[in-house]
């Protein structure tokens, strides 16, 4: 792995041990209005990602892309997606676990580098999420 890999691995390892808010899993409420079809996700703080950019999620394939931490691919596997949650933080990905057992979704995580996603059996998807974390990928 290369040493930019590594840096950010530890570096959100570190922000979930310190509750930052993007490391925060969604509550059971939050992820049980998503199965009913209430639901929205973030690239900034501040503005939800219009539904519309998403289309149809039940049954499609979804890569959260950098999207640890038990927010946003909670959210799309509740809508009916089939996610894989891919980050570079073991302790992200933990979070995404723990909604996913806690709230009964299917959700896939894999531990690699954004920068590599050969290491996913089948690199193919019909939507990829990637909530403003390509500026932590070494170019």
């Amino acid at each position: 792995m290369n040493s930019t890999y590594e840096h950010n691995r530890r570096a959100w390892n570190e922000q979930v041990r310190a509750g930052n808010e993007w490391t925060r899993p969604f509550s059971t409420e939050v992820i049980e209005r998503a199965k009913r079809g209430d639901w929205s996700v973030v690239l900034t703080p501040l503005e939800p990602v219009p539904r519309a950019w998403f289309g149809e999620l039940s049954g499609k394939d979804v890569l959260g892309l950098a999207s640890g931490g038990g927010q946003q691919c909670p959210i799309f596997a509740a809508a009916g997606a089939c996610v894989t949650s891919f980050d570079a933080s073991d302790e992200q990905l933990a979070q995404d676990r723990h909604v996913a057992e806690r709230d009964g979704l299917a959700l896939r995580t894999q531990q690699g580098d954004a920068h590599d996603l050969s290491v996913l059996a089948d690199p193919s998807f019909d939507r990829v999420f990637n909530p403003c974390s390509t500026c932590f990928i070494e170019r």
